[in-house]
């Protein structure tokens, strides 16, 4: 049997407590800088955000327009846009009633801009229609059209933020929609 002094003499092996607590105060504030440096209020990502969603509800409005054959086009100002639908019977156009489509602001410090735009291009409205209607049913033209042929507007939008992070969405006649590509502006004459 071995004498009691050498028993206590043998070191601990483990953590104490405050070591333990410190390791996880130090993980805590490692992960707090983390998510602070990602955070989703960063002008460039927020852009980014919306310029992705902006181009996949072009490119699912684009496919909604050739599979119900219809014609689809997008109304925008600097802070939302929402997708209307030509209705052949009355030849205005409406409001889309797909909850996918309806009015979408975006978010404060986000704005969107038509760079380029195809003014050759526009759907041509039954000009037989009484010409007294009412102000209010004043007829709406959307920035882009997206036709059920698989054709559209050809355009060039852009969406910036108030610090200068900027993405574009290229939208050419075939309906194919690009997201932050490598083209240079053409100068408006």
């Amino acid at each position: 049997m071995k004498p009691l002094s050498t028993i206590s003499q043998k070191k601990q092996q483990g953590f104490t407590l405050i070591e333990v607590l410190l390791v996880v105060l130090l993980i805590g504030i490692v992960t707090g800088i983390v998510l602070l440096a990602a955070s989703p209020n960063d002008s460039s990502r927020v852009v980014s955000t919306e310029a992705e969603r902006l181009a996949d509800m072009l490119s699912l409005a684009s496919d909604e327009a050739v599979n119900n054959n219809q014609q689809m086009g997008l109304l925008f100002d600097e802070k939302a846009y929402y997708f209307v639908i030509l209705d052949e019977q009355s030849q205005t156009w409406e409001a889309s009633s797909e909850p996918l489509f309806s009015l979408h602001e975006l978010e404060p410090n986000v704005s969107l801009h038509l760079l380029k735009d195809d003014a050759q291009k526009v759907v041509v409205l039954d000009s037989n229609k009484d010409k007294n209607e009412d102000n209010e049913k004043k007829a709406i033209t959307p920035q882009v059209l997206l036709l059920s042929s698989g054709e559209s507007s050809s355009v060039i939008l852009e969406l910036a933020s108030e610090d200068g992070s900027q993405q574009r969405i290229v939208v050419d006649d075939l309906g194919t929609v690009t997201l932050n590509p490598d083209t240079e502006v053409p100068h408006e004459k």
